[in-house]
C-alpha cells in the first residue's frame, strides 16, 4: 500500500498470500512481480504454482488423510520413521514437555526436540509417547531420524549447544546393543561448521541422502547423497543430487521408498505454499529423473514434509502444520482407498 520501492515487497507478500490459501490474491502479486523483475523466475513460477494449487484443491487425489490425534501436542510433532521393519511403532520429533533437554531453545521459545517413541497395540491404540532415553536424545535438539530395517540402527540429526550458542546441525549414527543404543558418533563428512539434517536410508541401506548446505549446491538446503564402502565400512563423501532434485529454495526430509522412488519437501519447486511433498522416480543407480508434485489433500497451503510408505503399501506417515491440526507442526497418516466396482453381466 506505500508502495515501497523494492519490488521483493510484492514477491513476500505473493508468498505470504499463497501460504494462507489466497491464490487469487497471490496470482495478482506474481504477475506484478514478473512484470517488475522479469529476469526473475520466482515471479512466473509462483503465478504458476497458484494455478495448479487451485486446480488440485478443486480435484483432489483419492488419498485420504487424517490427523493423528492420539500422539500429537500442542508443541512441534514432526518428522516420523518406523522403528523396524514390522512398522508397529514410530519414532518422531517432538518440543513437548517430558523432552530431556529440560530447557527452551531461545531460537523457537520451545523445548529443544527429543525423539519420542510410541507403539500401535492390537486394537490398533497407539502407546503414550515417550522420549527415548540417552545417549540418542541429549541437552540440545535431536531429531528427524531413520532406522534400518532390523531397528540395530540409528541415523539422526543432532544440533549442539555451545555456551548458549546453538551450532550448525549435524548427522549421527548409533548402533543397538541389545535393547539400548550405544554412545553416537558423528559421521566423518558431517563437519561441525556445515549444516546436514534429515537422513534417509535405501533398501539395501548402502545408499545415505540428506539435507545440506554444503558448498557446490543450488540455494539454500541442498539434498545430496553418500555411498557405503563396504570394504572400509565408512560412508563415502557427500555428491549432489543435482539441479533436477534441487532448487534455488529449500529441498529437505527426504524418504527412499522400497521401490526406489525419492520422496521429499521443497519450497522451491511449483507447489501449493510452504513446503510441499514432491516424488522423482529411480531411472538409474543413485539417478531420479523427473520431479512430480504429490498434489492435494497430501499438500496444502501450509508446510508439509517428512513423508514415510509403510514398504510398497500405499499408506503411511507425514508432518504437517495444516488447519486442523491439534498443535503447530502434527504427525498425519495417509492411505488410498482400494478402488472398488460393482459389475453386472
Amino acid at each position: 500500500k506505500a508502495n515501497y520501492p523494492d519490488a521483493k515487497a510484492r514477491l513476500y507478500s505473493a508468498d505470504a498470500k499463497k501460504t494462507n490459501g489466497k491464490y487469487d490474491e497471490a496470482l495478482i502479486r506474481y504477475n506484478e512481480y514478473k512484470k517488475e523483475v522479469p529476469d526473475d523466475p520466482r515471479g512466473e513460477n509462483g503465478a504458476k504454482s497458484c494455478e495448479l494449487a487451485t486446480k488440485w484443491k478443486d480435484a483432489p487425489t483419492r488419498y485420504k488423510v487424517e490427523n493423528v490425534a492420539q500422539i500429537n501436542s500442542k508443541q512441534e510433532d514432526f518428522s516420523p520413521a518406523y522403528i523396524d521393519k514390522k512398522y508397529s511403532g514410530l519414532y518422531f520429533t517432538s518440543t513437548r514437555e517430558g523432552a530431556t533437554g529440560g530447557t527452551p531453545d531461545g531460537q523457537t521459545g520451545q523445548n529443544f526436540s527429543d525423539i519420542f517413541e510410541t507403539k500401535l497395540d492390537k486394537n490398533g491404540k497407539w502407546s503414550t509417547p515417550s522420549p527415548i532415553p540417552s545417549p540418542v536424545n541429549g541437552n540440545a535438539n535431536d531429531g528427524s531420524c531413520v532406522i534400518s530395517k532390523k531397528g540395530n540402527m540409528i541415523v539422526f540429526t543432532r544440533c549442539n549447544v555451545e555456551k548458549g550458542k546453538i551450532l550448525p546441525c549435524g548427522l549421527y549414527i548409533s548402533l543397538k546393543k541389545g535393547t539400548t543404543w550405544d554412545e553416537p558418533k558423528r559421521l566423518p563428512f558431517s563437519t561441525d561448521s556445515i549444516a546436514f539434517a534429515h537422513p534417509a536410508l535405501s533398501a539395501d541401506e548402502q545408499t545415505l541422502v540428506f539435507s545440506s548446505k554444503l558448498p557446490g549446491g543450488y540455494g539454500g538446503l541442498d539434498l545430496w547423497m553418500s555411498l557405503f564402502d563396504k570394504k572400509t565400512k565408512e560412508w563415502g563423501a557427500p555428491v549432489n543430487l543435482g539441479p533436477a532434485i534441487n532448487t534455488p529454495g529449500d529441498e529437505c526430509f527426504p524418504f527412499i521408498h522400497d521401490d526406489g522412488t525419492l520422496y521429499f519437501s521443497s519450497n522451491g519447486q511449483l507447489g501449493m505454499g510452504g513446503l510441499d511433498i514432491f516424488s522423482a522416480k529411480k531411472i538409474g543407480e543413485n539417478k531420479w529423473g523427473e520431479v512430480a508434485n504429490l498434489q492435494a489433500p497430501l499438500n496444502s497451503n501450509a508446510d508439509d514434509f517428512g513423508i514415510i510408505f509403510e514398504g510398497k503399501k500405499e499408506r503411511g506417515y507425514f508432518s504437517s502444520n495444516r488447519e486442523g491440526g491439534k498443535g503447530m507442526d502434527d504427525i498425519w497418516q495417509f492411505s488410498k482407498p482400494p478402488l472398488r466396482f460393482t459389475i453386472e453381466g
